[in-house]
């Protein structure tokens, strides 16, 4: 990984494109597409039902223990989700020990459940480095979440006119954002692009902020 490339750090479809690198986003059940060398794994809230939690353990650890594995996630809490909240507990608090056991960051998915995310990382034995991603909040959850020693990805909510998410991007510190396309057809570069009008920078600074 170099510094110069545009990184985009949570992608469930990757492009290939030439001077990006991308971080394929994986779910249990999941292979790699194949466009990029680089990939998460976690166990997604949203696909939790009817699994089998012994397998879905198996595959998580042994995905996290591969080199081109860069996080364990996206994992987390989702109060909108059909899935149980006790699965939705007990498969987060897997993922927070697979990541902390493997010193991987944690790439969180988290809906209306900020003070709980918190809370289960701030009881975990050991807290890895955390990541929420698709951030799109108001700046003072932004802050609680920076204060607690968290980092923010943005995404496609940036480019909302007036957006809470483009306010709390201008507001992070410059080594705790990270840039992303997620699920959306959207281009890494036009995201960097937005992202250096918000903090009013060049895009090769927020390339420098990013790494």
């Amino acid at each position: 990984m170099y510094k110069g490339q545009y990184l985009n750090l949570h992608t469930h479809c990757p492009s290939g494109e030439p001077g990006v690198l991308e971080i394929e986003n994986l779910r249990f059940g999941q292979s790699p597409a194949g466009k990029t060398k680089y990939f998460s794994a976690g166990l997604h809230p949203w696909y939790l039902q009817n699994i089998d939690f012994q397998q879905a353990g198996t595959w998580l650890h042994e995905m996290a223990a591969s080199p081109d594995c860069i996080a364990v996630g996206e994992a987390g809490l989702d109060k909108v989700t059909d899935t149980l909240w006790e699965t939705q507990l007990a498969a987060f608090e897997h993922c927070i020990r697979v990541a902390a056991g493997s010193g991987k960051p944690l790439v969180i998915h988290c809906v209306k459940a900020y003070s709980e995310v918190l809370h289960m990382l701030k009881n975990a034995g050991q807290i890895p480095a955390s990541v929420f991603h698709g951030y799109d909040k108001h700046p003072q959850t932004a802050r609680m979440l920076l204060d607690a020693g968290c980092f923010l990805s943005f995404g496609a909510a940036i480019f909302r006119p007036g957006s809470h998410a483009a306010e709390s991007l201008r507001q992070t510190p410059a080594d705790r954002f990270f840039l992303e396309t997620d699920d959306k057809d959207l281009d890494i570069k036009a995201v960097y692009e937005r992202a250096a009008q918000i903090r009013g920078l060049m895009i090769e600074e927020i390339q420098d902020q990013v790494w």
